[in-house]
């Protein structure tokens, strides 16, 4: 199994777990680290490192994903990949979660991302222009 580690700007990836429930039901070895008003980077670092030394020591099979380029949750995962191998994506949305979490177990990790950044292009839709009536 595949784990999903969700590190995200306040409660984004805790609500991703709990709506995703709505569609596909519980999620096993899913879990999520928030970080709060009044939390330093420090704290977020060490609760990413060891939730994901934890993550890799029972499974090494192991996708996190952001909620943003460049933001904090991203800084702390990007500076535990520096000595930890596990896949990273950033810019995470319900649909491209719901997709994965469905399919984790059908693709090596190398495809999932390439499935990730591929269907993230078709899940934003700008839908005055696809119904316009020119």
């Amino acid at each position: 199994m595949i784990n999903i580690l969700l590190v995200t700007h306040g409660n984004f990836g805790k609500e991703l777990l709990n709506s995703s429930e709505l569609i596909i039901g519980k999620l096993e070895d899913a879990e999520s680290i928030s970080f709060q008003l009044g939390e330093s980077f420090e704290q977020l670092t060490d609760i990413v490192e060891n939730t994901i030394d934890r993550l890799l020591e029972y499974d090494n099979e192991l996708i996190v994903f952001t909620d943003m380029y460049g933001g904090s949750p991203f800084n702390a995962v990007s500076r535990a990949m520096k000595t930890r191998n596990f896949y990273h994506i950033t810019g995470i949305n319900f649909p491209l979660f719901i997709d994965i979490a469905v399919n984790r177990n059908s693709y090596n990790m190398e495809e999932i991302a390439e499935k990730i950044i591929k269907n993230g292009k078709k899940s934003i839709v700008y839908m005055n222009e696809k119904y316009s009536t020119d």
